[in-house]
């Protein structure tokens, strides 16, 4: 009797962990497939959208990184981010800010901080992610400084239609 009330136990335990195991792989592939549904931002909304901020601030970086959907793309961008010399983490949340409706990243930094480009490549890329370029105001219109692979700095001039 002892026997067969073992069985039964341990067969009970072994059928909830299957049924956990399968309840925990549908619920996490649920929230995969939902991060992926989600789609980039157009052009023209990053540009407005990255034009805006530039005006309204000062002493930061303004990146675009391809992939940045959802708000938990962003903790490792975050965390390898924040973690530069030049961020000044007393700004935004540990000095960045993401939106991951325009996939812009504002990187607060110290008074006359410069990023330097292959590091922060390399942060983002290390987080997952890649950093397609950086945004600036240059008279009266919005530059993309597009990054190669190099960390070697394409500009490309978008002027208001």
């Amino acid at each position: 009797m002892y026997f067969h009330n073992s069985c039964f136990i341990i067969g009970f335990k072994m059928y909830r962990l299957f049924l956990i195991t399968i309840f925990s792989f549908f619920v996490s592939s649920n929230f995969i497939v939902a991060n992926e549904d989600k789609e980039e931002a157009r052009p023209e909304v990053r540009l407005a959208a990255a034009e805006k901020i530039l005006l309204d601030s000062s002493n930061i970086s303004l990146i675009y990184v391809e992939g940045l959907v959802c708000p938990s793309c962003a903790i490792g961008i975050r965390k390898n981010l924040s973690k530069m010399k030049v961020v000044d983490n007393t700004r935004f949340k540990d000095g960045i800010d993401m939106n991951p409706e325009t996939q812009l990243v504002t990187i607060a930094l110290k008074e006359g901080g410069v990023l330097n480009t292959k590091d922060l490549i390399e942060c983002v890329e290390d987080a997952g992610y890649a950093a397609i370029e950086e945004y600036k105001l240059h008279d009266s219109h919005l530059d993309a400084h597009k990054f190669n692979h190099d960390a070697s700095v394409k500009i490309v001039h978008h002027t208001k239609k």
